[in-house]
């Protein structure tokens, strides 16, 4: 009976070593692989943010200053996603609430090269409390995939602000940029 328990001991101590040493080269493999995809990966990546870069149109034009809010046009990007296959515009602002409520950041009347965009293709709505300031984003992108406007001549809207608390609260800043 010892002789067999000592044989099970063995064959199980063989085993589990000999498990060990495939494990350390597996894990040998798995860490030069993943060294691979990783450097593959940051190699896209970069390729991907230059792409960005490319699409982006850096403002930084301010669109109101006044006793109730602040607003600088920051950038407007181009932004293909290859994965997806989705294509979408963002406008980016810079927003500061000056008053003793919070107020809130909407996108209207958007129009590009002249032409509406349709408010089912618009995304913004950021909401900035007293005394604070916020990066606020208009999505335009056609979830249906739909072409999108190119941006060759202008971009006009209007910054819609507003007050929840306060109904008789409400602003609009122009904005108006056009392209090169």
């Amino acid at each position: 009976m010892k002789k067999l328990k000592l044989l099970g001991i063995s064959i199980l101590l063989v085993g589990v070593l000999t498990a060990c040493g495939e494990a350390a080269t597996t894990e040998e493999e798995s860490a030069k692989g993943q060294a691979e995809e990783t450097s593959d990966e940051a190699a896209e990546e970069e390729a991907e943010e230059s792409d960005a870069e490319e699409g982006v149109i850096e403002l930084n034009q301010e669109i109101a200053d006044n006793d109730s809010f602040k607003a600088t046009l920051v950038s407007i990007e181009r932004i293909y996603d290859e994965t997806w296959d989705e294509e979408k515009i963002e406008v980016v602002f810079d927003v500061e609430n000056k008053r003793d409520d919070t107020i809130e950041f909407q996108a209207r009347e958007v129009s590009i090269d002249g032409r509406m965009v349709d408010e089912m293709l618009l995304t913004m709505s950021t909401e900035v409390a007293s005394g604070k300031s916020a990066k606020a984003v208009l999505t335009i992108q056609d979830y249906e995939g739909g072409d999108l406007p190119e941006l060759e001549e202008d971009f006009e809207m209007l910054l819609h602000v507003f007050s929840w608390d306060d109904y008789d609260f409400q602003e609009q800043a122009e904005v108006n940029v056009t392209f090169e």
